[in-house]
């Protein structure tokens, strides 16, 4: 089951609401965390039943790893062991069942067939394997004791973060489970929550999906041998931009409204990305969880820029090529991640530079802010090519055709889709409107208040700003019906398959 179909939209997630209702009301906080992690099992066994031991094991090893590591804090050196095993275990959970055989990687259903071994791929695996590594390393930090085990449980499999994140942190979490946080189902979250949904589902199934056919068209003639011209490479590789960014997006804006409903806030998981000036800025807004995961967890713990310029260089090839490798073995994916390492050292020493030539990169020109913003977009395109393409074969060709080196060709012989007027409005979109966090930012504000008490003034500040009235209702609900409308024609998550 997944966001964008029916019997979520339907049926899922209105039983889910009234049942952490009614649950609220007669039975109290520790039974409303049961009925979570209840229907969370429920929504991923639906990919596949055999999937639910596995999470549930993986949960209870977890746990106990837990509680021998904050036992073990006063000896550091069985606390190193401790923990030190128990990521062992994680990232071997991760390898086993991710890169274990070779399985197509465009494909998205829920499980492959592995050599005889008929090994299941589950859904997930990364994002669940990642939340967990972060709660081991919290606790052996002294950050985190005493979790009772229902809590972690849901931190877990909580279902709407379970299959594309957001990655969420321990102390993001727990402490919205206290007793006085848990207050069941409120007005004014129930309309924050819903408008996120209704802006996530169109940004996927009308933004993403319609897109996708043209990103489609031009890498599908590719992979049969087709050459492309400079039009149809152009439209293919920028709508493929498009696409991944609103499939994700859209993602992060459903599983956040989600959450909200029933109470609970996640962090923000985009902030205008391609609006980014430099590409240390665009992965300080890219998939921004699964970032500072890479960051805090493996940069950091490498010794981040502490060691000078060329450990600083070192550090980073390692970890863009660990987040290439994550999200596939195929050379195109490596290359991809490498590529992007490549790039951040050269931006780091380009400040570097202008650092000891006295250049202050904080003062603002227009006219630089606009080529940086450019160049930088450019990049990140160009760069989806080898992350969306087949294989290295079909990645080189595209280039080639990007660069005009092949020889032209007559148009719509490969009857490739062209939609100018598309990407025009999908541009102007990324480039100019807010985005969901600055829009939200009344509701969600800084000082970690969750909720509209003291907020309406303010709120009116910016025209973009969302408060629960009349036309922010009626445009939510024209979002959502134009996107069930369409739900027929929706495809899967991109994200799903890593």
């Amino acid at each position: 089951m997944s966001f964008n179909s029916y019997s979520f939209i339907f049926i899922f997630l209105p039983v889910a609401l009234l049942g952490f209702y009614l649950t609220n009301k007669m039975k109290g906080r520790r039974w409303c965390i049961v009925w979570l992690i209840g229907v969370s099992l429920f929504f991923y066994g639906l990919w596949n039943w055999v999937l639910v031991l596995l999470i549930i094991g993986s949960v209870l090893l977890n746990y106990i790893f837990g509680i021998f590591i904050n036992r073990n804090r006063v000896n550091e050196r069985n606390l190193k062991k401790i923990l030190y095993l128990g990521i062992a275990c994680n990232l071997s959970l991760l390898i086993i069942f991710k890169y274990y055989g070779v399985y197509k990687n465009l494909n998205l259903q829920a499980f492959e067939s592995v050599f005889e071994l008929d090994l299941i791929v589950p859904v997930a695996v990364s994002f669940f394997t990642f939340q967990q590594i972060i709660y081991l390393v919290e606790v052996s930090r002294g950050n985190l004791s005493g979790i009772k085990f229902l809590n972690y449980f849901l931190y877990v499999t909580f279902f709407p973060q379970l299959i594309n994140g957001p990655i969420i942190r321990p102390n993001e979490f727990f402490p919205q489970l206290r007793e006085e946080n848990i207050p069941g189902v409120k007005v004014d979250r129930l309309a924050a929550g819903l408008t996120l949904i209704s802006c996530g589902l169109f940004k996927k199934i009308v933004l993403a999906d319609g897109i996708a056919r043209y990103s489609n068209s031009a890498f599908d003639a590719v992979a049969q041998g087709a050459v492309l011209n400079l039009a149809e490479a152009w439209s293919g590789v920028l709508s493929f931009t498009m696409q991944i960014y609103f499939d994700l997006s859209g993602y992060s804006d459903i599983a956040i409204g989600i959450a909200c409903i029933f109470g609970l806030r996640f962090p923000f998981n985009f902030e205008s990305p391609y609006k980014a000036s430099s590409l240390i800025d665009f992965w300080h807004r890219w998939h921004m969880t699964l970032s500072r995961f890479f960051r805090d967890y493996l940069y950091i713990p490498l010794g981040g820029n502490r060691d000078g310029s060329l450990k600083r260089a070192g550090n980073i090839l390692i970890i863009m090529l660990i987040g290439g490798i994550w999200h596939g073995t195929a050379f195109s994916f490596v290359f991809w991640g490498a590529a992007h390492g490549v790039c951040l050292v050269i931006n780091h020493l380009w400040r570097q530079m202008c650092g000891l030539l006295n250049f202050s990169l904080q003062r603002k020109n227009i006219l630089i802010e606009i080529v940086s913003r450019m160049g930088t977009f450019l990049i990140v395109a160009v760069l989806w090519v080898f992350f969306r393409a087949e294989n290295s074969e079909v990645a080189l060709s595209i280039l080639q055709s990007l660069l005009g080196l092949h020889e032209p060709i007559i148009s719509d012989f490969n009857n490739v889709k062209i939609s100018e007027d598309r990407l025009w409005f999908l541009l102007l979109i990324v480039w100019i409107l807010p985005n969901m966090k600055e829009i939200m930012s009344v509701y969600f504000d800084a000082d970690k208040t969750f909720g509209l008490v003291g907020h309406i003034e303010k709120s009116k500040q910016r025209w973009y700003h969302w408060y629960p009235n009349t036309w922010w209702a009626a445009f939510a609900t024209i979002l959502f019906v134009i996107s069930v409308l369409e739900l027929t024609q929706s495809r899967q998550f991109i994200y799903t398959q890593f």
